[in-house]
């Protein structure tokens, strides 16, 4: 019996003896594995917000783009209508698109004949650039068809269809490696093509949207037309009524245009302002001063080259003279011959001979003149001076010769 007990006893020590840990315990809650699925969840989660926020960046980027590039436009639309003079808008606008979106080239390509007749008469495919990278070039009317064909859209220009537009760039242009060729055409009248080029290979591609240049091809055209009409107006107002000579508008529409033409080419440029002084009775004859103002007119007629100078009445009793390459003391040299031809040829009228004398003052181009109106301004002033020194003609009757 002790025997069996103490066996009983080891059997027990025995067992007390095994470690706790081999001991297997409680089995674990179906529940414990949510942790590590909530930590996944959460993970995919924060990914899934990173990737919001940054297509969210992104779209804010292409924004931001968008609405500079809108801004570009809206200024280039803005200088498109300011003015009426096509020579100066195109200028304007090349180095606005230059400055704003900086293409390597920048090519007004212009095949109108009238346009190039009435802005451009001087313009070679060979012309000095208005500045860095940009040119206005003619391109014969069949020519810019060949290459614009029928589309209004802007062409992605291939490598293997670029060439004939090389070909009429002016020497000065790099070979481009990327090219937008824009048509510029309204109610089916082609005035040319806006030709865009870029060194960089990947700058212009078909893929990238042209709904912007679509726009403003069709609003650079419509100007072009705008002007057009415009200066075609002005032809019916060319002639001054009573003298015969350029009107007022014409004269000031030359003389700026001749006052742009000697800024850019540095070329002298003069004006005289003749103001006809006589004495008469109307003696029932209310239109005499307009007689006299006909006959001045025709004496200048008569005197002044045709061709070499621009001959218009520029208030009521005063004519202008615009004379294009010519220095201030060559045109006062014109004045005492001026002065003394009308001087010879009083206007006969029935018994009576109107004996006129003229005040003609002298204004010329000088550096820190930025208007035409600085130019006419100079010679007004010389004007006033004239009159206010007593140089007024005031004949009395007894001057009348008979």
């Amino acid at each position: 019996m002790r025997n069996k007990g103490k066996a009983k006893g080891s059997e027990a020590n025995h067992q007390a003896a095994v470690p706790a840990s081999s001991v297997p315990g409680p089995a674990e809650p179906a529940g414990s594995a949510a942790p590590a699925k909530q930590d996944r969840t959460a993970r995919q989660l924060s990914a899934e917000n990173k990737a919001l926020r940054d297509q969210l960046a992104d779209v804010v980027a292409t924004a931001a783009k968008n609405e500079k590039i809108w801004r570009h436009f809206a200024e280039i639309e803005r200088i498109l209508f300011r003015t009426r003079d096509l020579d100066v808008l195109v200028e304007e606008l090349l180095r606005e698109i230059k400055v704003r979106f900086q293409p390597d080239h920048a090519v007004l390509l212009l095949c109108h004949p009238d346009i190039l007749e009435r802005f451009f008469p001087d313009m070679t495919p060979e012309k000095d650039p208005l500045g860095e990278g940009t040119w206005i070039t003619p391109v014969p009317i069949d020519s810019a068809r060949r290459l614009l064909g029928d589309s209004e859209r802007p062409l992605f220009m291939k490598a293997e269809t670029v060439q004939p537009v090389l070909d009429i760039l002016p020497s000065g242009a790099a070979s481009p490696q990327s090219w937008i060729l824009i048509p510029l055409s309204i109610h089916e009248v082609l005035f040319g093509g806006l030709f865009l080029g870029s060194l960089d290979a990947q700058r212009y591609q078909p893929e990238d949207a042209t709904d912007l240049l679509e726009q403003l091809s069709v609003k650079i055209a419509l100007c072009m037309e705008n002007c057009l009409t415009y200066e075609r107006l002005k032809d019916f107002a060319i002639e001054d009524q009573l003298t015969g000579l350029l009107s007022y508008f014409q004269i000031h529409t030359l003389l700026e245009r001749e006052f742009r033409k000697a800024l850019r080419t540095g070329a002298p440029l003069s004006v005289l302002i003749v103001d006809p002084q006589f004495y008469h009775e109307a003696n029932g004859h209310l239109d005499i001063g307009a007689r006299v103002l006909r006959h001045v007119a025709e004496q200048l007629s008569e005197i002044l080259p045709e061709g070499d100078s621009f001959l218009g009445r520029y208030g009521g009793d005063e004519f202008l003279l615009v004379l294009p390459n010519v220095q201030e003391e060559e045109a006062r040299e014109v004045v005492p011959y001026l002065t003394q031809a009308i001087r010879k040829k009083p206007f006969r009228f029935e018994n009576a001979a109107i004996l006129i004398q003229t005040l003609i003052s002298v204004g010329s181009l000088q550096a820190h003149m930025k208007r035409s109106q600085d130019l006419l301004d100079s010679a007004l002033s010389e004007l006033c001076n004239l009159k206010m020194s007593g140089s007024e003609f005031r004949p009395t009757p007894d001057q009348i010769a008979s």
